[in-house]
């Protein structure tokens, strides 16, 4: 009975061919590859004719889903081609990893180690135990001296052989590199092997990572091994396939055993003879359609730079180096820029794999791939940005389900802004990570089907929520078409507003609230109740909102001006004639009032003067008393900031109020106004940079531009105190001076 190691990296052509030229040469009784045991059901879906890598096996603990851990295979993963060699030709496999069962137990509860074992199990500083080989070798890191020697090996005789010989002196040298994990891991490997030994296989090729040839062949003590597994912690656990992509399986990703260019190794595997040609006349294709210019002179060049580099350093042939340096060289001419333009196509590959359909899953992730395939949005591996028009009954189911995944937190649809007017049109960027499937299996335990997942999932939600919170919410769940679930919060809406005594909550859930009975419009929605709703919220407002305005501090008074920002924008985008005509009245109190704080003055008196419900007199009158000198300093500058909050519009176009504030400023001596300033200045930095060039010139003329005076003598005198504050003037604008 033989045992013949073959130690591999999980991903490279190279090592792949060597594992089949040695299966075929040997032609084993049984095959241990390793792998996860629970997996073994699932394999012979490799052959089926939808199966297409790069692939992953997704092992995850039912009742905590996020306990997971992918195993990835390529077509050039020695594994993958393992398989596929073991079921064309019949030959038993098995996977002889620790199983799953009790290598995720260990992610919850750890085993047999001392504390500071483990601490030893995430060196603080980790470095590839082969880099060592490299700088020996005189190569930059083990990922390259591993390519060139292994991957580009063109005699694969002893190859495995030389790999064992260099692994043992790896481990003899640095016995800190193999984590009390990994122990766990070969003693349960070793007692796989010790099994199949006993069941008298005459030829057993045992194909694993490189790193555990030495301690698979001299095997310590049986006792030493069931020593070290007793007692091993148990979970339970399901697999199943997904598909992966070859971004996830670069280095990047933070995947620990991948690779930094699979689209490099993809093109290697499958065109194992060609000189260069088919790789550099790849890159001039994705350089022409990013319009530029490259002429087949160009791959030629490209193509002799490469070969001669790789001569001139002893390689039997041009590596990713090579090829890289000499595209940089000929086709950019030495700037490396181009190649980095095309590298996420060309060297990374934006490959997905695909699995068949009876692959077992959850119910929520087949009615999920079901719905992608009723409405042709599959995932896919480059970012995807999308246009939705509401009238088209495909997009807008795309909407729904789209919304709905939003919110299950399922990020593969990220909503965007909406391209042209009016709500008809919704943007969304797609893009799939395998780490989503994880978060619909996390949902699955909601229901069998996006709808009903969505609707239990948001309904525990909503147990106990605020009021702008719970409209802030229903506003999201209107486009996701779940009549059940609005119907039970607009319920509990009504009962929360029914008893809210917050007129802050009140200011705050208007705006959603006036989004929703705009957007039932819009998808011939019935929403009169929340339209009743908003209604009563405002009467609320206006019956004891000015209280919430009085007496408060610069911090209170910032947080209500806000909220009268979005509120006013919503009830004047609505426009309601009842709900315009008691808001109205709302900030006619807010003006009016003793006591209220002057930022908040100040911004009523702007928006009744915008919309024409007091004359230009009485603007000015109010601006009048609030620059009178009887009121501090502080009271005059904040009412200033709400009147022209984020507009210099005002300033420019009115030239009797620019004279009032122009006289306000001149007024107020040094210290006064070194006192005011940080207020004014971030009242003025609000302005837009047009506005504020164009004050800064107004103030430069002395203000003069369009303003009528009375007589000569006061012309006369605007003009000297204009020259006197242009410097604060510009000091205040933020305009430097030569």
């Amino acid at each position: 009975m033989a045992i013949h190691l073959l130690g591999i990296r999980h991903h490279g052509p190279g090592s792949c061919r060597n594992v089949l030229e040695y299966l075929q040469e040997l032609q084993p009784d049984l095959i241990l590859l390793e792998g996860p045991a629970e997996a073994e059901t699932l394999l012979p879906c490799v052959l089926n004719e939808q199966m297409e890598p790069p692939v992953a096996l997704l092992a995850y603990q039912p009742d905590q889903p996020q306990n997971a851990v992918f195993y990835p295979f390529a077509e050039f993963s020695p594994e993958w081609q393992t398989i596929v060699y073991a079921l064309r030709n019949e030959v038993p496999l098995r996977f002889f990893d620790l199983p799953l069962v009790h290598s995720m137990a260990q992610n919850q509860e750890p085993h047999n180690t001392t504390e500071e074992q483990q601490e030893e199990i995430i060196p603080t500083v980790y470095r590839d135990p082969f880099d060592y080989l490299a700088e020996a070798a005189g190569y930059t890191d083990g990922e390259s001296w591993w390519e060139t020697t292994i991957e580009h090996r063109k005699d694969s005789a002893d190859v495995f052989q030389a790999v064992k010989e260099a692994v043992t002196a790896l481990r003899e040298e640095l016995p800190e590199h193999t984590s009390p994990r990994d122990q766990l891991r070969e003693a349960w490997m070793r007692k796989m092997i010790r099994t199949a030994q006993k069941e008298n296989f005459e030829r057993i090729a045992v194909v694993c990572g490189a790193w555990h040839v030495p301690v698979l062949e001299n095997m310590p003590k049986v006792k030493e091994d069931n020593e070290l597994l007793k007692g091993l912690p148990k979970i339970k656990i399901e697999c199943t396939w997904i598909p992966w992509t070859y971004d996830r399986l670069a280095f990047r990703s933070g995947y620990g055993a991948g690779i930094e260019s699979p689209g490099w190794y993809h093109y290697l595997w499958h065109h194992p003879q060609d000189d260069g040609t088919l790789w550099i006349s790849q890159a001039a294709s994705l350089f022409r359609k990013k319009n530029m210019d490259i002429s087949v002179a160009h791959v030629i060049e490209t193509v002799r730079l490469a070969q001669v580099t790789a001569a001139l350093r002893n390689l039997p042939a041009p590596s990713l180096a090579e090829f890289n340096e000499a595209i940089t060289t000929v086709m950019g001419f030495g700037d490396d820029i181009l190649l980095q333009i095309i590298k996420e196509e060309l060297i990374i590959s934006n490959r997905l794999g695909r699995v068949p359909d009876d692959v077992p899953k959850v119910p929520l992730l087949v009615d999920v791939e079901k719905t992608q395939k009723r409405l042709r949005v599959p995932f896919t591996a480059e970012i995807k940005e999308l246009t939705l028009d509401l009238r088209k009954p495909n997009d807008l189911d795309r909407s729904i389900f789209f919304h709905r995944l939003h919110l299950l937190d399922i990020d593969w649809a990220i909503p965007g802004g909406t391209d042209g007017k009016g709500t008809f049109k919704e943007k969304w960027t797609l893009y799939h990570k395998p780490e989503q499937i994880i978060s619909i299996i996390e949902k699955a335990i909601w229901g069998n089907t996006l709808e009903e997942a969505t609707q239990k999932f948001l309904l525990k939600q909503t147990k106990e929520i605020r009021l702008p919170e719970l409209t802030r919410l229903l506003d999201r769940v209107i486009p996701a078409n779940l009549p059940d679930l609005v119907e039970a919060m607009t319920m509990q809406l009504d009962r929360l507003s029914a008893a809210s005594t917050d007129i802050i909550e009140m200011m705050e859930a208007v705006p959603d609230l006036v989004n929703i009975v705009r957007y039932g419009n819009v998808r011939n929605l019935d929403f009169s109740k929340v339209g009743d709703m908003l209604q009563a919220m405002i009467a609320r407002i206006l019956a004891g909102g000015v209280l919430v305005c009085i007496n408060i501090d610069e911090e209170a008074a910032t947080d209500i001006l806000n909220k009268l920002v979005s509120t006013d924008y919503a009830v004047s985008t609505l426009n309601d004639p009842e709900l315009n005509r008691m808001w109205l009245e709302f900030i006619r109190q807010v003006r009016t009032s003793v006591n209220v704080h002057p930022l908040l003055s100040g911004y009523a008196t702007r928006l009744l003067n915008d919309k024409g419900d007091i004359s230009a007199e009485e603007a000015q009158n109010t601006l009048s008393y609030y620059s009178s000198i009887g009121n501090a300093p502080a009271d005059m500058a904040y009412w200033f900031e709400g009147f022209l909050r984020s507009s210099g519009s005002i300033l420019l176009l009115d030239d009797n109020l620019w004279n009032l504030v122009n006289t306000w400023v001149c007024s107020q001596e040094k210290e006064t106004f070194m006192e005011l300033l940080p207020i004014l200045k971030r009242t003025f930095s609000e302005f837009s940079p047009a506005e504020r060039r164009k004050l800064g010139e107004k103030a430069k003329a002395g203000g003069a531009g369009g303003i009528q005076t009375a007589t000569a003598s006061a012309t006369s005198h605007n003009e000297e105190e204009a020259v006197r504050v242009i410097p604060l003037i510009h000091r205040l604008l933020g305009i430097e001076t030569k």
